[in-house]
């Protein structure tokens, strides 16, 4: 092989792998938000636990899930989850009780196990993806929305006696152009609204006797 073709060959791999390179697009992070601005359901003195979150495999890794099709599914290869999905799940759902009980005797499971408690909460999970809509003739983007399913269940003390147990169904439609910002947003509505629903039967539950 001559030289100048030897170059130019060499000059081509270069600029391609350059091209290759500047394609790679950066890993961005997502977080699930607690609730900012919600009128309170009650106050209480009850301590409350708020145990791990029971996730099915598929959203156990770091990208975000969304739903193509009923047996097809996507996860996201630069937008991930900056800490593991129930973890985040726990810490919110803790934080929301606090803010719509107003009370700061909630406590995350097991980690914080400061006083006796009077009740705690589980959550299993069995579907929190992102499920993508037909397209619509007209729209500017394709429906979104945010699904959430599975069941809750509120014990006396430490899962000694169930008090309430009420399946999770929940849907929020994503806002405006589906970005992850957007669709993250939703899903920490969908939690928020099943926070207000279990703050509400926690106002309600009488103070185990001692």
């Amino acid at each position: 092989m001559g030289t100048a073709k030897w170059l130019r060959s060499l000059t081509l791999a270069l600029v391609l792998l350059v091209v290759a390179c500047t394609a790679v697009q950066p890993i961005r992070y997502y977080a699930l938000t607690p609730v900012s601005q919600e009128s309170p359901v009650g106050e209480t003195d009850k301590v409350i636990g708020v145990a791990p979150i029971a996730l099915p495999d598929y959203l156990d890794r770091n990208g975000i899930v969304t739903r193509t099709s009923p047996n097809e599914l996507t996860v996201a290869e630069n937008s991930n989850w900056i800490e593991p999905l129930d973890l985040q799940m726990r810490r919110v759902v803790a934080r929301n009780l606090a803010l719509l009980l107003g009370t700061d005797l909630v406590f995350i499971l097991p980690q914080q196990r400061l006083l006796p408690l009077d009740y705690t909460v589980e959550i299993a999970v069995e579907r929190f993806d992102i499920e993508m809509g037909e397209a619509v003739p007209d729209a500017e983007a394709v429906p979104e929305l945010t699904v959430f399913e599975g069941r809750w269940t509120l014990f006396r003390r430490e899962s000694l006696d169930v008090l309430k147990t009420a399946p999770i169904r929940i849907t929020v439609p994503v806002e405006g152009p589906a970005t992850f910002e957007k669709r993250t947003a939703a899903m920490s509505e969908a939690v928020a609204r099943l926070s207000r629903t279990i703050a509400t039967a926690l106002a309600q539950a009488p103070k185990p006797a001692a």
